[in-house]
């Protein structure tokens, strides 16, 4: 609408300057001063052509104004938490669900900036913060979250597709002969979203008031106990999952770990992200940078950007030491709610706190896993024994 609109007034501009321009080249041409009548049409064409230029220059400000409006509201996301830019399944995308930096946005709802609050009170509810693109180039996966999409569920009992098996029996087929079925085993898969829970111990109201930044240092506490319960979650819905593909133990860790890529790319999926513990994550490393590692000096491996075979390694304490699993693209996504992450405070949780000037805080958020393609995950057995 305001490129078209641009566009009508410089064309009306430029013929107002062609009109101004037609009326001194005829005067210069018959080599004359213009008429009275041509300086008052000289006039009138150099006034409505300014006129216009302010016009476009007022269409040209508004125009700045949308789209730094359309930024903003792009940058913020949706209500509630809900992701700007969200896909016909619901799924986010190329976003993933983060609990960094939570803390500071509930301690900014509970009270403005630059007013001390008499003690935090009541209920606040801080929209799941998404990161976009979590293992771009040059970037380090942190955890679980970082790697699996993030679907917005708009009812906390929902239905999602799970393919089990694969059978591909396209083929060559003669005129006239039957054409061959190929099975792709679909399934519906009913599910609700659990709440996932905490409370903080009690913490002295006094406390609260004279130090403004504990309240936002246990709401990030809070909210990062929580985010690790998300994962535990994630891995216990992953392993209880019918279908998925295992890897035993191969020589190493490292051939372990690549004959489980394999077993992905043998039934067509891609690699997307390992999931391991701490402890073995550096237990690869150290093998990698050992001087008896000759065999693997060709290894892809970029240590800045934690890749093994080119793909992501995500470390998390939630993780069981020993095991790993490799993802496929689109095999398992978060489900969540649009209410976000709530964080309420309380004086009166139990019948002590209220006379010992205690208070506490509760973080919740609801949650599930959808297991979209059990093929789609490897479960490594990283021990030799």
């Amino acid at each position: 609408m305001f490129s078209a609109r641009l566009q009508q007034l410089k064309e009306q501009a430029e013929a107002e300057v062609a009109k101004a321009r037609k009326i001194t080249e005829t005067a210069e041409a018959a080599k004359r001063d213009m008429t009275e009548a041509e300086k008052a049409d000289y006039a009138a064409a150099v006034k409505a052509g300014l006129g216009i230029v302010e016009a476009i220059k007022n269409a040209k400000a508004d125009q700045e104004v949308l789209d730094q409006a359309r930024k903003l509201a792009d940058e913020i996301g949706g209500v509630g938490g809900e992701p700007h830019r969200v896909a016909k399944d619901g799924r986010a995308v190329g976003q993933r669900l983060s609990f960094k930096g939570m803390g500071a946005a509930t301690a900014a709802k509970m009270a403005p900036a630059g007013v001390k609050a008499l003690a935090p009170s009541g209920a606040t509810v801080v929209p799941q913060v998404l990161s976009d693109d979590p293992v771009a180039l040059g970037r380090v996966a942190t955890g679980l979250l970082d790697v699996l999409p993030l679907v917005v569920q708009s009812s906390p009992e929902y239905a999602y597709l799970r393919q089990k098996t694969r059978t591909n029996n396209a083929a060559v087929v003669a005129e006239g002969a039957v054409k061959p079925t190929s099975v792709f085993g679909v399934e519906k898969i009913e599910q609700s979203l659990d709440v996932v829970a905490h409370l903080s111990e009690g913490v002295p109201r006094y406390w609260l008031l004279d130090n403004g930044m504990l309240e936002s240092f246990v709401s990030d506490e809070l909210q990062y106990g929580l985010g690790l319960a998300v994962e535990d979650k994630v891995f216990a819905d992953i392993n209880a999952t019918s279908g998925i593909q295992a890897q035993a133990y191969s020589t190493s860790v490292l051939e372990t770990l690549r004959k489980a890529i394999t077993r992905l790319e043998n039934v067509g999926l891609v690699a997307s992200a390992i999931a391991l513990t701490p402890g073995d994550w550096e237990t690869v490393e150290l093998a990698l940078s050992s001087t008896n590692a000759v065999e693997h000096l060709s290894l892809p491996y970029d240590p800045a950007t934690r890749r093994l075979f080119g793909v992501p390694i995500a470390t998390t304490t939630s993780q069981t030491a020993g095991i790993g699993h490799v993802l496929a693209q689109e095999s398992v996504v978060v489900d969540t709610d649009s209410n976000g992450i709530g964080v309420q405070w309380s004086e009166s949780s139990n019948a002590d706190d209220f006379s010992k000037n205690l208070i506490r805080a509760r973080c919740e958020g609801r949650f599930g896993t959808s297991v979209l393609r059990p093929l789609g995950v490897v479960k490594a057995d990283l021990t030799s024994s």
